[in-house]
């Protein structure tokens, strides 16, 4: 199985910060190969909504700063 194969290389490329894309990229296969790979041992994947959170407006216009 080629989920079996990878995963443990697949697991240490997005505990080290790589987007499930790109470990796919790296590891030559497809995303959802890569994310089958990771989740295979357990591994949680993180949330991507967290990413940009406090970053933007929610509104959806680019981040509201405060002027002094």
């Amino acid at each position: 199985m080629k989920v079996a194969k990878i995963a443990d290389e697949a697991i240490k490329l997005y505990q080290e910060g790589l987007a499930i894309e790109t470990v796919a990229e790296e590891l030559g296969v497809s995303y959802r190969t890569a994310r089958k790979a990771i989740n295979l041992n357990g591994a949680i994947t993180r949330d991507p909504s967290t990413r940009v959170k406090g970053r933007t407006d929610p509104r959806g216009g680019k981040k509201v700063t405060k002027k002094r």
